[in-house]
């Protein structure tokens, strides 16, 4: 087990039950989903290419959510 790995499950223990068991649950979760996403190999150049360019514009997490938030909505017509 790795050091990092140690000092999180000392933090985990000094959490309530149902908080220790939340952890716990998002862990498995984690654990049992690690493999199930996976890219194809266009999808990894492209992210490849795109992590390259010096230029590349981030984003923020509010900004991420707006975007995927209009993905769902259909253009007036």
């Amino acid at each position: 087990m790795t050091k990092l790995l140690e000092q999180a499950l000392r933090e985990v223990e000094q959490l309530s039950d149902a908080e220790q068991n939340a952890a716990a649950g998002a862990l498995l979760d984690y654990v049992r989903h690690l493999h199930d996403t996976s890219l194809t190999d266009a999808q990894v150049a492209e992210v490849r290419r795109r992590r390259a360019q010096p230029d590349r514009r981030l984003i923020s997490h509010e900004e991420a959510r707006e975007r995927i938030a209009r993905l769902g909505t259909q253009p007036d017509e």
